[in-house]
């Protein structure tokens, strides 16, 4: 659950290939302007079966779960967004053509609006004109292959913060329900099927529906380690949402994602916690080629869902230390 933010909807149905008008929605977190312009804009894109609620938690008897809340404090502005086709943005009629190339036109058009916003000084932005500020994609999970998607084909941000997403074999990702792998050489129509078959392994009952609801209980073994508190993890689970069934197939085809990666070349963080998906974190540097300057951080005591780690603001404050010396050169 978060606290009420001002809101910010943008049409994108230009960028998009559907007879029919798309919105993108997001929470708008400022800082205190009085203090000066915000060090950058954090656009925040949250992972599969999660919305933007992931970056802006707020859980009776549990203080400090809000990332949003965190990084305006320490000079950020942060734009909580929900994708293309999840929680209150739009959602196509042709659901199975909302995938990582259309959910990445959407949030290219979001952010290139964003920017015109931002040079203008609206109020819905804090009214200060600031043309100046870089602006910043952070996903997490499949918001963060969703990140590298758009990166890749609109170069629309000044850096990226990819957290817990890895373009190595997708087995490890799978393990808590049994699915298997394609070999990287095997034929695309075998590595697209086995990437179908581990998305509908995901969705369980609802895959037919398209927009489909992945649970989340026979997964909080990897989300998350044993001291995260369990009214934490019911407040987590109770804001579970719908994710459009393509996204995650794109996400497990082995090698799509990497030869996305390999087109970057702006910054790039990476943040995995010590028990994440990968097994081992420093083998994801290697997929970003074109960018010449990869940060790594490995957050200790940290499962999958790192915001709701108890050291989750070592995360935090390491990437708040990244982006103040991002430039918009």
């Amino acid at each position: 659950m978060s606290n009420a933010a001002p809101e910010l909807t943008l049409d994108v149905s230009s960028a998009l290939p559907f007879d029919e008008t798309n919105r993108l929605a997001a929470s708008v977190h400022l800082p205190d302007l009085a203090a000066g312009p915000p060090k950058a804009a954090l656009v925040c894109w949250p992972g599969g079966s999660y919305a933007r609620a992931y970056w802006d938690m707020h859980i009776p008897g549990h203080p400090g779960y809000s990332f949003a809340d965190h990084m305006t404090a320490r000079g950020f502005m942060v734009l909580a967004a929900d994708p293309l086709g999840v929680g209150a943005s739009g959602k196509p009629a042709e659901g199975d053509l909302v995938n990582l190339e259309t959910m990445g036109a959407a949030s290219a058009s979001f952010v290139e609006q964003v920017r015109v916003l931002l040079a203008k000084g609206v109020p819905e932005l804090g009214s200060m004109p600031l043309p100046e500020i870089p602006c910043v994609g952070v996903g997490h999970s499949l918001g963060a292959c969703l990140t590298v998607a758009t990166q890749a084909l609109h170069r629309c941000y000044d850096a990226v913060a990819l957290l817990g997403f890895t373009h190595g074999l997708k087995e490890v990702s799978v393990a808590a329900v049994g699915a298997v792998s394609a070999d990287p050489g095997a034929d695309a129509e075998l590595r697209r099927q086995t990437a179908v078959d581990q998305a509908r392994a995901f969705f369980g009952d609802t895959w037919d529906d398209v927009y489909g609801r992945a649970p989340r209980e026979p997964n909080h073994s990897w989300l998350h380690r044993p001291d995260v508190p369990a009214a934490v993890v019911a407040a987590d689970d109770a804001e579970a949402v719908r994710w459009p069934r393509q996204s995650y197939v794109d996400a497990l085809l082995v090698g799509y994602s990497a030869g996305l990666a390999a087109r970057l070349d702006c910054s790039v963080f990476l943040g995995f916690g010590d028990h994440d998906v990968p097994p081992v974190p420093h083998d994801d540097v290697g997929f970003y080629t074109d960018s010449r300057d990869v940060t790594l951080y490995v957050l200790p005591d940290a499962a999958h869902c790192h915001n709701f780690a108890a050291t989750r603001t070592q995360l935090w404050d390491r990437i708040g230390r990244w982006a103040s010396g991002l430039t918009t050169a």
